[in-house]
């Protein structure tokens, strides 16, 4: 081998070398993207139907620009199943940004089980309720795909509901 092809086999291998750190440096940094929900509100209780909305906040600290869809999520009222959304709404999270992400739950009294409407029934019993959102979503940056990535959130009713549960009613 003359010394050109060692310097061009060299320069091969670095380059390929630092392709593979710089992939795996940005799976890391997508595997630990941050999440917090923002805005967890109860916007109505009605006489047919309880409406929650929740903003799903993503920070993305990689380099890349991130798309998220297929979110998944079930919300459940003391440990029992209420609800179930799946949003095939598809978002991008641009590179070293936060970006809130709206979701949506309505519940019709059919839906809601007997636990849930005798809790209902007062609004002390309510608000001592524990609501708990968990779910997945599908993210995705170039060549990177996490099927499923995880999110989790717990909170009392009155947390949610706040000083004045008039404001909901």
């Amino acid at each position: 081998m003359n010394r050109g092809q060692i310097i061009s086999l060299v320069a091969v291998v670095g380059l390929t070398i630092g392709l593979v750190v710089y992939i795996q440096n940005q799976s890391k940094r997508l595997y630990m993207m941050d999440y917090d929900f923002k805005n967890v509100k109860i916007q109505g209780i009605g006489s047919q139907a309880i409406t929650f909305s929740f903003d799903l906040e993503l920070e993305n600290t990689s380099d890349l620009d991130v798309k998220v869809d297929n979110i998944n999520f079930k919300v459940s009222w003391n440990n029992q199943q209420i609800g179930r959304v799946e949003s095939r709404q598809k978002y991008l999270i641009p590179k070293r940004s936060k970006k809130a992400l709206p979701l949506v739950l309505t519940l019709s009294r059919a839906e809601l089980n007997e636990a849930v409407g005798e809790a209902l029934s007062s609004i002390q019993s309510f608000t001592q309720g524990v609501i708990r959102v968990q779910g997945t979503m599908d993210i995705s940056a170039d060549v990177f795909t996490i099927k499923q990535f995880p999110f989790d959130y717990e909170e009392t009713a009155s947390n949610l509901v706040g000083l004045s549960i008039s404001s909901v009613i």
